[in-house]
């Protein structure tokens, strides 16, 4: 193989023990039927220079600069004459050792043609797998790309939306204005310094739900009745970073919290099954809640798609008095 797959102490490491152990079972072959030291030793050393050359010069040379580019006339033309030019070699090196011209030629180019092969679909089987590394590389620069591009337009709503509700409170001379910034500022810290990758601890998400909640609850003249309950969560469960974080915000912002509740449910079960629940009253339903929120669903489905390809399963349910979310996510 290349040194691209493989790193080149290691690379020539291996060509040098397959080369040895070659020229040692060759050496024990021809032992049973060839008594001459010098004859053995002829032998084997020219089929393993020989064959050698055939492997690297087609490998390194043929493939990537003849057959690579195109150029498959001239890659062939190439080939037949290495093959040629090899069996030759080693016909006048070692001279006429078999019982006739014909079956020499044919002992000598086994070997030869043998080992282009073999090294023909060595480089094949290397390029498939190097172009396939390639693409999943160019596919998860890809997917970080466009996750980053999505959280780069989820912080600024959610900001955008809180400094507007801290905005009213100061307006009307609030005493939770204080507070709610107090809060803001934790949430903004979990949303610019926690998110290093892109999962981040079930718990810690929690905990940012839980203040989430509490910011909404300083904000709102009227309390709504809300519940938010947890279990099964322990400190090894890893989940996308604000990936509830919508559907918090549709609750809060769409949801009727005059004298409505809303409900939420996070439970992890043996298997690792993550089910999240979310529902809660609303006061009108003309507009869908996609066309409320703007971006926002179709951002959350998308990151869902993105991070959890067939481990997911998301069902909204909106009648006249409630909308509904159903998520499970296979956490392992």
């Amino acid at each position: 193989m290349k040194q691209d797959v493989l790193s080149r102490g290691t690379f020539y490491t291996l060509n040098i023990l397959f080369w040895f152990c070659y020229g040692a079972i060759l050496y024990a072959s021809l032992t049973t039927w060839i008594h001459s030291s010098y004859e053995i030793w002829s032998a084997v050393i020219s089929d393993v220079l020989t064959s050698s050359a055939i492997c690297y010069i087609n490998f390194f040379w043929f493939l990537p600069k003849l057959y690579g580019k195109g150029r498959y006339t001239l890659y062939l033309a190439a080939s037949i004459a290495l093959i040629v030019a090899i069996v030759f070699l080693r016909v006048s090196v070692l001279g006429m050792t078999h019982r006739s011209v014909v079956y020499t030629y044919f002992i000598r180019s086994v070997p030869a043609i043998g080992f282009y092969l073999i090294t023909t679909v060595i480089w094949f089987f290397n390029n498939m797998i190097t172009a396939h590394r390639r693409e999943i590389e160019l596919r998860n620069s890809q997917l970080n790309s466009e996750l980053k591009f999505l959280k780069l337009q989820l912080s600024p709503h959610f900001l955008f939306n809180t400094l507007n509700n801290i905005y009213s409170m100061a307006y009307f001379s609030d005493t939770n204005t204080a507070p709610a910034i107090l809060k803001l500022s934790g949430l903004m810290r979990h949303m610019l310094y926690e998110d290093q990758g892109k999962f981040i601890s079930l718990s810690r998400e929690i905990a940012f739900m839980e203040n989430f909640i509490e910011l909404w609850r300083l904000k709102l003249d009227e309390k709504p009745n809300v519940v938010f309950r947890h279990s099964g969560v322990n400190e090894g469960h890893q989940i996308a970073h604000l990936i509830f974080l919508v559907f918090l915000e549709n609750a809060f912002k769409h949801g009727n919290t005059m004298n409505g509740s809303i409900f939420i449910s996070i439970d992890v079960n043996q298997e690792d099954i993550l089910t999240f629940q979310l529902k809660n009253d609303v006061i009108d339903t003309v507009n869908t809640l996609e066309e409320k929120s703007g971006v926002g669903l179709s951002n959350v489905k998308k990151r869902l798609e993105l991070i959890y390809p067939g481990k997911h399963k998301l069902i909204l349910h909106n009648d006249s008095n409630s909308f509904e979310v159903n998520l499970t996510i296979d956490l392992k």
